[in-house]
């Protein structure tokens, strides 16, 4: 027998507590054969000397939205603007190279670096030449658009109502503003969509290409197939071709919303209410592409203050936030969606949404039983002191996005003030309490370097320096665990990646240095030398392919 390849020479943090530092590790087909002495002297068709160069199981981004990150390196990027000039003079730069009357369409923009301020109507209409503008907010939660979009959209027909579940903003004097909330992104979204298949396979190609760059090796696509936050409703073929053609550079386990979930007439034991045609539901697929949890929306962002919180936002006293869905509606629709085998990914984030989420979650366990691939409560800005038990003894594993407190946390902690900002987008409670938390991102709505999300579950601080929760701050070896064995209990892998042993999958990242080993504010400067999907190379900054020994 040969190996398919060995590793030697090397730092290797291998996430198993029963083997937890080796120097060596052989993969065939795939996966780890063994380490150390059990690989000693076995021949293989590639060894590479690493020449103690840190290795770590691959980092799993257990939230982000790919195909809309990999049509934003497409798209106008507004991350850098830091005025509302810098805003109007990319639109007008798109729009001077594009077609009259095609789309201009932008990405990352986010109005705490505005000083709050969102971009002035008639501006983007003087900037976009007639043509029609679609911005989509850094959040997800909000897009801003210009006249020509509106019209498009028929808001100033007579007849426009206002959408459920979001709003149009207007100015005083009734006139819209361009900002669209929530919801209301559909009145945009249903002009632009659906994506063809080869454009969501070229936006992921870009992608996970990055992903490969930041030793990133499996990722879960947090909504797709229908939705605001969905690409078309046959997305998931989009990530077979791009799969088959070896454009996908990294593990991919899909969230359909609950939006694309519909009736399904089968066999009364068949418990089959609402899901997708053919039985397909979550689990389906294999280790490199499969089907995960349903997608649900049960409230908004805090950015925007249109999380649904038990006490109004200190900024807003007014404004409490909403449901994005009656919660009868949303109760009934995600009851009939775990019965049908579909496990549930709630977006929640202020603690009245989490208290409805993991309500409904509880019943459902209660009802139907368990399900292999875990509920999730996605982001969880507000936990209350009261609603950790309850998420340990509902099995809940709550994914949070530590990114979020560098670029947002000012944001949010003057929305929430000190009492609630010390219970915001926890991380040791939790683990403290036994929930499983994994490491995500939510990009492209924050940064998704995952050694800069490890840093800043360590530092926890904000873009003005400040300590957002300092209660909540985890050491560099939790972080790394979160990204690795956290990422795959978290959508139903334990045991089959996250860690370097045995039987388990051979995804790694090789590093410059261990996060535990240099200061905190050094981990994001770490460099990412390699990475391995299975033993292929992804990425290889060391020329591996060049210094590897071919034996025949």
């Amino acid at each position: 027998m040969k190996l398919d390849l060995l590793i030697h020479h090397a730092d290797i943090r291998t996430q198993d507590p029963l083997h937890p530092r080796a120097h060596t590790l052989g993969v065939l087909g795939g996966r780890v054969v063994g380490l150390d002495g059990e690989v000693t002297g076995i021949p293989a068709r590639r060894t590479v000397d690493l020449h103690r160069a840190v290795v770590l199981p691959g980092f799993n981004d257990a939230h982000c939205h790919t195909t809309w990150y990999g049509l934003t390196l497409a798209s106008v990027d507004l991350l850098p603007a830091r005025s509302l000039d810098d805003v109007y003079r990319a639109i007008a730069a798109r729009a001077a190279v594009s077609a009259p009357g095609a789309w201009v369409v932008a990405n990352g923009f986010d109005h705490h670096h505005l000083g709050g301020r969102y971009p002035d109507i008639d501006e983007l209409d003087e900037a976009a030449g007639g043509r029609p503008v679609y911005i989509r907010h850094m959040s997800g939660h909000a897009s801003i658009v210009n006249t020509a979009t509106l019209r498009l959209a028929g808001v100033f027909a007579p007849d426009f109502t206002e959408p459920v579940g979001g709003g149009v903003r207007r100015r005083p004097d009734g006139r819209p503003s361009g900002l669209l909330e929530e919801q209301a992104q559909h009145l945009v979204q249903d002009l632009v969509l659906p994506y063809s298949q080869a454009d969501i396979a070229a936006a992921l190609e870009r992608a996970t290409q990055v992903y490969a760059a930041e030793g990133i090796t499996s990722f879960t696509e947090a909504g797709i197939a229908g939705g605001w936050i969905g690409h078309s409703p046959v997305e998931l073929a989009a990530y077979q071709t791009a799969r088959e053609e070896g454009r996908l550079h990294a593990r991919a386990q899909l969230m359909v919303t609950l939006d694309a979930l519909h009736p399904v007439v089968a066999h009364p034991d068949d418990h089959a209410g609402i899901g997708l045609d053919l039985g397909l539901r979550t689990g389906m697929g294999d280790d490199h592409l499969s089907i995960g949890p349903t997608k649900v929306f049960v409230d908004g962002s805090l950015f925007g203050e249109t999380a649904a919180v038990s006490e109004p936002y200190c900024t807003a006293q007014h404004r409490e936030g909403y449901f994005q869905l009656a919660p009868d509606d949303l109760r009934a629709r995600m009851l009939d969606a775990y019965r049908s085998g579909w496990s549930l990914a709630a977006h929640a984030i202020g603690d009245r949404a989490i208290d409805l989420a993991l309500d409904i979650m509880a019943e459902a366990r209660v009802a139907y039983g368990p399900h292999r691939v875990p509920n999730r409560l996605e982001h969880g800005g507000v936990i209350r002191p009261d609603q950790i038990p309850a998420l340990a003894a509902a099995g809940v594993a709550v994914v949070p996005q530590p990114n979020f407190l560098r670029q947002f946390g000012d944001g949010m902690a003057r929305s929430l003030g000190p009492a609630r900002t010390a219970w915001s987008y926890r991380v040791r409670s939790l683990l403290e309490a036994g929930v499983c938390v994994p490491g995500s991102s939510d990009r492209p709505c924050a940064d998704g370097v995952a050694l800069r999300g490890v840093q800043a579950f360590v530092e926890r601080l904000t873009g003005s320096g400040a300590t957002y929760g300092p209660g909540e701050r985890v050491t560099a070896e939790q972080a790394v665990r979160a990204y690795t064995v956290g990422s795959a209990a978290a959508t139903g892998f334990a045991g089959v990646k996250g860690a370097l042993a045995t039987g388990q999958l051979a995804d790694f990242v090789v590093l410059s240095a261990a996060p535990s080993d240099v200061p905190a504010e050094e981990i994001s400067a770490i460099e990412v030398l390699a990475t391995s999907v299975g033993g292929r190379f992804t990425h290889d900054a060391l020329g591996l392919a060049e210094r590897t020994l071919l034996l025949t």
